[in-house]
């Protein structure tokens, strides 16, 4: 899944995959430079409590969805 959040004219987007090489999963976090950020979780429920306080944190910052969005816009690949 991936989420897109803009800030003036700025974009920024995380994703939540598989890991390529196990069972685990990754947050990869794509900052408006083009630099990524890559976390690593064993489990569902830690990754998921991760995305949860990510979104929190971005919206506190000023992050927003893209306009005409709902709170959270994900896409599925």
């Amino acid at each position: 899944m991936i989420w897109f959040f803009e800030r003036q004219d700025a974009r920024l987007r995380y994703e939540i995959r598989c890991q390529s090489d196990g069972p685990a999963y990754e947050l990869v976090i794509t900052f408006p430079d083009g630099r990524q950020e890559v976390e690593r979780y064993d489990d569902s429920t830690a990754i998921t409590r991760r995305s949860l306080r990510l979104e929190r944190a971005l919206t506190d910052a000023g992050w927003e969805p893209p306009a005409g969005g709902a709170r959270s816009r994900s896409s599925i690949y």
